[in-house]
């Protein structure tokens, strides 16, 4: 059986105080998620429930 394509996440430091999540999914538009301040809030996010949300907001998990 053929694996789906998966969403894929990187960080991005716009200026001190201001990241985004880059979400990439094969054959669509990158989206981004910001407002995120810290390299720490990035890594909590990445890692934590708001990932999984995210992901079942838009459709890419159950």
């Amino acid at each position: 059986m053929a694996k789906s394509p998966r969403v894929t996440f990187k960080m991005k430091r716009i200026a001190e105080d201001d990241w985004q999540i880059i979400a990439q999914y094969p054959g669509l538009e990158d989206r981004l998620i910001k407002g995120l301040k810290s390299k720490a809030e990035v890594d909590e996010w990445m890692n934590g429930s708001r990932r999984i949300d995210w992901l079942r907001s838009q459709g890419y998990a159950k």
